[in-house]
């Protein structure tokens, strides 16, 4: 599926689409939200899910290329260098 195709999806049919054939990539929290990051085919899609709400509240295409970066720069390795070691 390309992104154009994606796009005309109803918000159900882009939640199910994702949860069947896309790649769980991350996730981090954002304030009272947790953002998970998929992969699908060759476009980040990011679903905002809503704690305090218990419901998805957004799914969005991510345009941005240094998006990996913003799910990775506070990841601590310390521990699987110790184990490499």
């Amino acid at each position: 599926m390309n992104k154009e195709e994606f796009i005309e999806l109803n918000f159900e049919d882009k939640t199910e689409f994702l949860w069947k054939y896309a790649e769980l990539v991350s996730e981090k929290a954002y304030y009272e939200c947790n953002i998970t990051l998929f992969l699908l085919d060759s476009f980040y899609v990011e679903v905002f899910y809503n704690r305090v709400l218990n419901e998805i509240v957004g799914i969005e295409i991510q345009e941005n290329d240094q998006i990996l970066y913003e799910y990775v720069k506070d990841l601590n390795l310390d521990e699987i260098v110790k184990l490499l070691h």
